[in-house]
């Protein structure tokens, strides 16, 4: 029994031992190799540029390198080889805050290492290229208008296509001169059809010359532009004929049984979006008043189109005739002139003596209508101290007839202290 506990024992501090002895040589076996110098070569190196903006300050910018990218051969220990393989983690700068014209300049550059890499353990033995060569150019700004037209039609005969709107109607175009001078304007081709409500999108720019020759794609490649879409809308409208009208006061002596208007242009032609212009039938031009003149009147009113409506006849203005038919007009004299609200301390004198009454209505009416019928008051509410000739209103008492006083009166009235 206590010979095989001591078996045990033992097999077990032999697998111990063991186990130590080959985690050393793997410590040793991957410190030699790891720390082993090598030889190794670099390639695809990325040339960064250190103060660009800078340059462009200066306006200038550069427009090629040579080479376009380094390789570099290094003697270190296979670790730190590693770390410098891996992509992007090792680059060469330039700094440009020395160039200050165009032309053609040759510069050195700097090696950027990774952090972890401790210099002074790596020897550069190789360069592909000492130094790099520059093109620098002018850089030049300019704004090129945006053109662009929509000839795909409409769904119906009804509707129109208004021209294509741009936005922005120009964009800025930045890169070396030669190239931005070649930009005479960009062009966004629009290519739908058949369309029957307003077409809004962003889209791709075309580039062309002063002789309206396309540019070739790769000149994008050299420039910087604004912005890479433009925003077009082609508006669509509903094109329809709209009647005007007038509306009209009457009195007692008119109706539309008896009176006759006349609008010229009777209708206008108007363009709108399709769901606004659907339920307009007809613009109001105003109202005319019946009682303002007798028989018949003429006036010119102003067109006034609705919001977002647009007027494709082009007249600013309507004339209008109305007529009274089968009615008279007589006159007669009265001096039974009155004055109402008189401003508290003031007294009243009416200096205008009488009035020749116009008074409209059918023949056989007018007869009874004497000057003892008529009443003419003028109402001070509103009237300042001193003279003026205030608007007065006609009244006319004690006749049943469909009969009105037509035309504005006047009566001069002095204000007084009391």
């Amino acid at each position: 029994m206590f010979k095989e506990r001591l078996s045990k024992i033992s097999i077990r501090i032999f697998y111990i031992i063991f186990a130590l002895v080959v985690s050393v040589a793997l410590w040793l076996y991957v410190e030699i190799t790891e720390n082993d110098v090598q030889i190794s070569e670099i390639n695809g190196i990325e040339i960064v540029f250190k103060n660009e903006d800078v340059l462009r300050d200066r306006g200038l910018l550069i427009t090629s390198k040579v080479p376009e990218v380094i390789s570099l051969t290094f003697e270190a220990s296979r670790s730190d080889l590693t770390r410098l393989a891996t992509p992007g983690a090792l680059t060469v700068e330039v700094d440009l805050a020395g160039i200050s014209s165009a032309g053609t300049t040759t510069q050195a550059y700097e090696i950027n290492f990774p952090q972890v890499i401790n210099i002074n353990t790596i020897e550069i033995l190789g360069r592909s290229a000492s130094s790099i060569t520059l093109v620098v150019d002018r850089l030049m700004e300019r704004q090129i208008p945006v053109r662009g037209t929509y000839t795909g039609g409409t769904a119906s005969v009804e509707l129109m296509a208004e021209p294509a709107e741009f936005e922005p109607q120009s964009i800025t175009v930045w890169g070396p001169e030669k190239e931005v001078s070649r930009i005479q304007y960009v062009y966004v081709p629009i290519v739908r059809e058949n369309l029957s409500t307003t077409y809004t999108d962003d889209l791709d720019f075309i580039l062309f010359d002063e002789n309206d020759e396309e540019l070739d794609d790769s000149l994008r490649d050299s420039v910087e532009f604004s912005q890479e879409t433009i925003r077009v809308t082609v508006p669509i409208r509903e094109v329809k004929d709209i009647a005007l009208v007038v509306e009209l006061s009457h009195g007692a002596s008119t109706s539309s049984a008896n009176t006759t208007v006349d609008i010229q242009p009777r209708t206008i032609k108007i363009s709108g979006d399709p769901e606004v212009v659907k339920d307009l039938n007809s613009i109001m031009l105003g109202t005319i008043d019946m009682l303002r003149f007798g028989l018949t009147d003429t006036d010119a009113f102003a067109i006034v189109i609705p919001d977002h409506i647009k007027n494709v006849s082009g007249e600013i203005e309507a004339m209008v005739h109305v007529e009274v038919l089968g009615l008279e007009i007589a006159f007669r004299s009265t001096s039974n002139i009155q004055t109402v609200n008189t401003p508290i301390g003031y007294r009243a004198e009416i200096l205008t003596q009488s009035l020749d009454i116009r008074i409209r209505g059918a023949s056989e009416d007018l007869i009874q209508v004497t000057p003892f019928n008529l009443r003419v008051v003028a109402d001070l509410t509103d009237m300042s101290p001193g003279t003026s000739r205030v608007l007065a209103r006609v009244y006319i008492d004690n006749i049943e007839a469909d009969i009105d006083p037509v035309g504005e009166y006047f009566v001069t009235v002095s204000l007084i202290a009391e």
